[in-house]
C-alpha cells in the first residue's frame, strides 16, 4: 500500500503539470532591472526572450512576447548553437529603469559573433554588419566593445517611460567557425550599458601613463629591425646559420605583437578575425620552433628529435584548433614549454660552464627570462593592488621575454665581431704567404739555374711546398671576401653616424645663428617701437620670444643628438690593446684635476665644489689603458657635479662635496668617486649601465657614458664596477682593477 502511494506521488509531480497546462495563469513577462549603471557597466544577459523568424513589427515595445522562448545570448556561441538552433531571428528585453537614469544619453558596447539592428522602444538606435533574410547576403560583425574598451559604441537617449523595450533583429553568417583567440569566448551577443562619461574609467588597457598598445607596437619595431638585421648578417655570412633561425623567430615575434592589437582594435569581420586566431598560433608556434632552431645551430647542434616533436605536436593542436576540438585551456603553453622552451633555455642557462666565458651573456639572458617571468607569475598570488599588480606583471613579463632576444642578439653581434677579427689575421697569414711564395720562387730559380741536377730533390720538395702555400692562399683570400663583406657592416653604420654628425653641426650652427640674427631684429624693433600700435608691439614681442625658445630649443636638442652620435662612435671604435703598467695614484693626481676642470667648464654654476682627493700612501701599479680609462673618470666627474649642481638648485644653503679616494682590498685596488648629490632610485639603479638609459635631462646626457665605463673596466681591463645609491643622500662609484706587481723606480 506504502508503495502504491509513492508511486503515484511520483506521477503526479511527473505529469501534474502536463494536465494543469491549460489551467495555468498567462505568463509573466521577465524584466531586468535597471537601478544604476556602475562605473565597470551593467551586462544584460537575463531577462532575455527570442524568437525564429523575420518581422519588422516585433520592434515595437508593445508587442506580446511572453509566450517568446528564454534565452542567455551571452553564452559562448558554439555552445548556445548545440542547444538552440538559430539563423534569424529577434531577441527582446524589457527593462525596469530607475527614475534617475530616464531621459538621458547612456553608452552600449557589444561584443557579438552575428550581424544586428538594435532597437530602443521600436526606434532603430544602432547596426553592426549587414543583417538579411538572404544568408548568402548577410555579414557578421563584432564591434570588439563588451569586453574591450576600444570598440565601437552606441550612444543613445533613454525614453522618460520607466519600462522600455530593447529589440535585437539578428542572422548568423554560414560557414564560419568559430575559434577562441587565446581561450576568449565568442558570445552570440552580449551588451553592455555605460553612463556616457564612465566608459573610459575602467580601461585595462592603459592604466596611468602604462599604455600596452604603445608597448605591442614599440616591440613590432624592435624585432622587425632585429629580423632584418639578423637575416642581413646571415647574407653576408651564409655559414653561420643562427642568424637566418634568429631571424625568422623575430620576424615571427614582430608578427604576434602586430595581429594582437589588429585583431582586438581594427579587425571587425568575424570571419577574418577567425583567420587572425588561426594565424596568432601559426606565429606563436613559428616562433618557438625557429628559436629553438638558433639555439641548435648555435651550439652546432643537429636539428633533432626535439625539433620534429614539436613540429608535429604543434601541428596536430593546430589541426585540432580548426576543426574545434575541446581541448584544455593551458595546453598550447604546456606544449611550448615542454617541446621547446624548456630545452633552449636550459641549453643557454648552461651555455658558460659548457662553453666558456664568452657564452656569459646567453647565460644572463636565460637566467632573466627564468626570473622575470616567474616573478609576474608569482604577483597575483601577492596582496597588491589589481592596478599595481598589472603594472608589474606588464614590466616583468615583457622584460623576461625581452632578455632572451636581446643576450641572443648581443651574443651573435660579438661573434661577428670575432669572425672579423680572425679574418685580419688571417689577412695577416695570407701576405706573409704571399712574400714567402715570392722568396720560395727565387730561390727556385737560383737553384735551377746553379745546381739544375744536383738539386733535383729539393726543388721537389720546395715545388710542394709551395703548392700548398697557394692552396692556403686562395683558402684565405675567399675568407678574406667574406671578410670585407661583414666589416662593410661596421663602415655602414660609422658611416651614418658621421653622415648624421655633419648637417647635425649645420642645425646647431645656424640655430646659434638664428639666435644673434633674432637678437638684432629685436634691437632694430625695439628702435622702431615708438612707431608701433601697442597690439602691434606685443604680437612681435611674443613672436621673437616664442622663436628665441624654438632656436634654443633646437640647439639643446641638436647638441644632445650630437653627444649620443659621438658616443656610438666610441663604442664604434676599435680600442687599444698596448696596456701600461700604471701607478694609479699618480695617474689619478694627474688626471681629476683635468676631468674635473672639464665639468665645471661644462655646466653654468655659482656655487663651489670641494673636491677631495684621498690617495693610499703606497704605489698602486695596474695595468691601465690610459686614454681609455681618463674617458671613464671624465664621465664618473661629470655625473658627479651635474648632480651636485642640480642639488644646490633646489636646495639652498646646500655644500656641495666630491671625493675621489684609492686603496687596496685584497688583491685588487679600489677606485672610488663619491658625491653627496641627488643619489638613484633603487628603480633607476637597476637600468644605469643599460644603453641610452639616463636620469639625466634630455638635452644633458646620452645615456651611453656608464654602458661604456663599464664595458672598459669589466672587458679591456678584467676588472669590475658597481653602483651604490641612496636618494637624496650620495653616489659611490667603485670600481676595482686587479693588482700587479710593484712598480720599479729609477
Amino acid at each position: 500500500m506504502i508503495r502504491l502511494f509513492w508511486l503515484c506521488l511520483i506521477f503526479r509531480l511527473i505529469a501534474g503539470p502536463a494536465f494543469a497546462q491549460d489551467k495555468l495563469p498567462a505568463r509573466t513577462r521577465p524584466i531586468f532591472n535597471v537601478d544604476t549603471l556602475p562605473v565597470q557597466g551593467i551586462t544584460l544577459n537575463q531577462g532575455w526572450r527570442w524568437h525564429e523568424g523575420d518581422n519588422s513589427k516585433w520592434a515595437n515595445p508593445d508587442v506580446d512576447d511572453r509566450h517568446w522562448r528564454a534565452i542567455d545570448p551571452s553564452q559562448d556561441i558554439t555552445e548556445l548553437l548545440k542547444t538552440q538552433p538559430i539563423q534569424m531571428g529577434w531577441l527582446r528585453l524589457h527593462m525596469q529603469l530607475d527614475s534617475a537614469l530616464l531621459g538621458k544619453v547612456i553608452s552600449m558596447l557589444i561584443e557579438q559573433q552575428v550581424a544586428s539592428q538594435l532597437y530602443l522602444n521600436g526606434q532603430l538606435i544602432g547596426e553592426f554588419g549587414q543583417v538579411s533574410t538572404d544568408p548568402t547576403q548577410v555579414k557578421a560583425y563584432n564591434p570588439s566593445g563588451a569586453n574591450q574598451t576600444l570598440g565601437q559604441t552606441i550612444h543613445f537617449l533613454l525614453g522618460p517611460q520607466a519600462q522600455q523595450v530593447l529589440a535585437v533583429r539578428f542572422a548568423l553568417q554560414p560557414g564560419i567557425h568559430y575559434l577562441k583567440f587565446f581561450d576568449r569566448p565568442n558570445p552570440f551577443l552580449l551588451i553592455r550599458l555605460y553612463q556616457a562619461d564612465q566608459r573610459n574609467q575602467n580601461r585595462m588597457d592603459s592604466i596611468g601613463n602604462f599604455d600596452l598598445m604603445f608597448l605591442d607596437y614599440f616591440k613590432v619595431g624592435l624585432f622587425l629591425i632585429l629580423a632584418l638585421l639578423h637575416l642581413l648578417f646571415y647574407g653576408l655570412y651564409p655559414p653561420h646559420k643562427a642568424n637566418f633561425w634568429f631571424g625568422l623567430f623575430c620576424f615571427c615575434v614582430a608578427a604576434i605583437y602586430l595581429n594582437q592589437p589588429i585583431h582586438y582594435q581594427y579587425l571587425h569581420s568575424v570571419p577574418y578575425r577567425m583567420a587572425s586566431a588561426i594565424a596568432q598560433w601559426v606565429f606563436i608556434f613559428g616562433a618557438h620552433l625557429f628559436f629553438l632552431g638558433a639555439v641548435y645551430t648555435l651550439f652546432n647542434k643537429r636539428i633533432g628529435i626535439v625539433f620534429y616533436t614539436a613540429l608535429f605536436g604543434f601541428s596536430v593542436y593546430l589541426v585540432l584548433f580548426i576543426l574545434q576540438v575541446a581541448m584544455p585551456t593551458d595546453l598550447a603553453t604546456f606544449l611550448a614549454l615542454i617541446l621547446t622552451d624548456i630545452t633552449s633555455t636550459r641549453r643557454l642557462l648552461l651555455a658558460a660552464r659548457n662553453r666558456g666565458k664568452e657564452y656569459w651573456i646567453l647565460t644572463i639572458g636565460a637566467s632573466g627570462f627564468v626570473l622575470l617571468v616567474t616573478a609576474a607569475l608569482i604577483l597575483p598570488m601577492l596582496s597588491v593592488s589589481v592596478h599595481i599588480q598589472f603594472i608589474l606583471a606588464q614590466v616583468f613579463f615583457n622584460l623576461g621575454t625581452l632578455s632572451l632576444p636581446l643576450s641572443m642578439t648581443l651574443f651573435l653581434a660579438s661573434e661577428f665581431a670575432k669572425t672579423n677579427r680572425s679574418l685580419a689575421k688571417k689577412l695577416k697569414q695570407v701576405e706573409q704567404l704571399s712574400a714567402l711564395a715570392r722568396v720560395q720562387e727565387r730561390e727556385k730559380q737560383q737553384l735551377l739555374a746553379s745546381q739544375n741536377e744536383t738539386l733535383e730533390q729539393q726543388v721537389t720538395l720546395r715545388t710542394a711546398q709551395l703548392n700548398q702555400s697557394l692552396a692556403d692562399l686562395k683558402s684565405t683570400q675567399t675568407q678574406l671576401l667574406q671578410a670585407e663583406k661583414m666589416a662593410t657592416m661596421g663602415k655602414l653604420t660609422k658611416g651614418i653616424v658621421d653622415r648624421i654628425l655633419n648637417p647635425l653641426n649645420y642645425i646647431n650652427n645656424f640655430s646659434l645663428m638664428g639666435k644673434e640674427l633674432l637678437e638684432e631684429i629685436q634691437a632694430v624693433i625695439q628702435k622702431q617701437h615708438t612707431t608701433l600700435s601697442l597690439d602691434g608691439q606685443h604680437e612681435l614681442d611674443d613672436a621673437a620670444s616664442m622663436l628665441e625658445q624654438n632656436l634654443t630649443k633646437i640647439h639643446e636638442h641638436g647638441n644632445s643628438t650630437a653627444r649620443i652620435l659621438q658616443d656610438m662612435q666610441k663604442l664604434l671604435k676599435e680600442r687599444s690593446t698596448s696596456y701600461v703598467l700604471t701607478d694609479i695614484n699618480t695617474y689619478l693626481s694627474q688626471q681629476i684635476e683635468i676631468s674635473f676642470q672639464k665639468a665645471l667648464d661644462t655646466y653654468t654654476h655659482t656655487v663651489p665644489i670641494k673636491l677631495e682627493v684621498n690617495l693610499a700612501p703606497q704605489p698602486l701599479p695596474v695595468n691601465l689603458l690610459p686614454v681609455e680609462f681618463g674617458d671613464v673618470l671624465d664621465r664618473l666627474i661629470d655625473n658627479s657635479c651635474y648632480t651636485l649642481l642640480e642639488k644646490c638648485r633646489h636646495i639652498t644653503g646646500f655644500d656641495p662635496h666630491l671625493e675621489v679616494s684609492t686603496q687596496v682590498v685584497e688583491d685588487q685596488v679600489q677606485i672610488q668617486v663619491r658625491d653627496n648629490g641627488r643619489g638613484i632610485s633603487a628603480h633607476e639603479q637597476k637600468q644605469l649601465f643599460s644603453p641610452f638609459f639616463t636620469t639625466k635631462a634630455t638635452a644633458k646626457g646620452t645615456g651611453l657614458s656608464l654602458y661604456l665605463s663599464k664595458e672598459v673596466v669589466e672587458v679591456n681591463l678584467q676588472g669590475q664596477m658597481r653602483i651604490d645609491s641612496e636618494e637624496e643622500e650620495y653616489t659611490q662609484v667603485t670600481i676595482l682593477l686587479p693588482l700587479k706587481l710593484v712598480l720599479t723606480t729609477s
